[in-house]
Parts: structure tokens; C-alpha cells; sequence
């Protein structure tokens, strides 16, 4: 958790929970869990930016239901983004599912796409970057 909250409190633009279980936490896969989304990410961490889901085509999203019932529980938990990964029925679906609640999409998203892209060099060269960097490194080392 240090990783993300250093990294939420610099603006990170998105992040991606996996379909893994805490299940002292939570039974639920971090992705359909409100707890994980709501309260930890959105919550405690004050995180603001987008949240994809994990592909919902894998097997550990299996446990959601079918790929509309993984889209309904991704959207509720508080995912803005759904990924749906090479499988062109299971996108379909999602789409079908999408336009049949008038889905709007996220002003996260939006947000985020409005930013202007940095070049690499330039955002390596960005202190927030570097600060980001070394302490991915220095939590990896121990």
C-alpha cells in the first residue's frame, strides 16, 4: 500500500486492480470490490484518477458471473473503464450491456484523456517521476 499512496498523493492518473481475493478482507476480487475501490482506493487514499478494471475475460473474474453480470459488478464496485480483452463475444456483450443502462462513461476519464501526454524524456526527467521511481526500487529491495 505505501507504493500507492505515495503514488496517489502525486496525481497518479490510473490504476488497475487485479482479480486476486484478500479474502481476510474481502471476499470479493479486488476489482468487484467496493471495499477495495471505494473505501481503500477512493477513500483512505484520496485517489482520484481512473480506475480500470482487470480483463474481464480471464478466469478470475469468472466468479462475477457472465461477462455483463462482470461488467454490472466492475461498474458498481467503481471501476470507470472496463477492459475486455481479445474475446470478441464477451466485448460485445459489454457493449450490448453499456448501451441497454445508457452508461455515460466517467468524467475521470475524460479528465485524464485531457491531459496533455509528456514526451519520455520529459517525464523522466520530472522530479515526481524519479521520486516515484526510487521508491519502487528502494520497496522492492526489502
Amino acid at each position: 500500500m505505501a507504493v500507492f499512496r505515495a503514488l496517489a498523493a502525486q496525481g497518479l492518473d490510473a490504476v488497475m486492480p487485479a482479480h486476486v481475493i484478500y479474502s481476510q478482507i474481502d471476499e470479493q476480487p479486488a476489482g468487484f470490490s467496493e471495499h477495495w475501490l471505494q473505501q481503500v482506493l477512493r477513500a483512505d487514499l484520496n485517489f482520484d484518477g481512473v480506475i480500470f478494471s482487470d480483463d474481464l475475460t480471464m478466469e478470475g473474474a469468472s466468479v462475477a458471473g457472465d461477462y455483463r453480470q462482470r461488467a454490472e459488478r466492475a461498474l458498481e464496485a467503481g471501476c470507470d473503464m472496463l477492459l475486455v480483452c481479445n474475446d470478441r463475444v464477451a466485448a460485445l456483450q459489454v457493449l450490448d450491456y453499456l448501451n441497454e443502462i445508457q452508461h455515460q462513461g466517467s468524467e475521470r476519464i475524460a479528465k485524464m484523456l485531457a491531459r496533455q501526454k509528456p514526451e519520455q524524456e520529459a517525464l523522466r526527467a520530472d522530479p515526481r517521476w524519479q521520486t516515484a521511481s526510487q521508491t519502487a526500487k528502494l520497496l522492492m529491495e526489502s
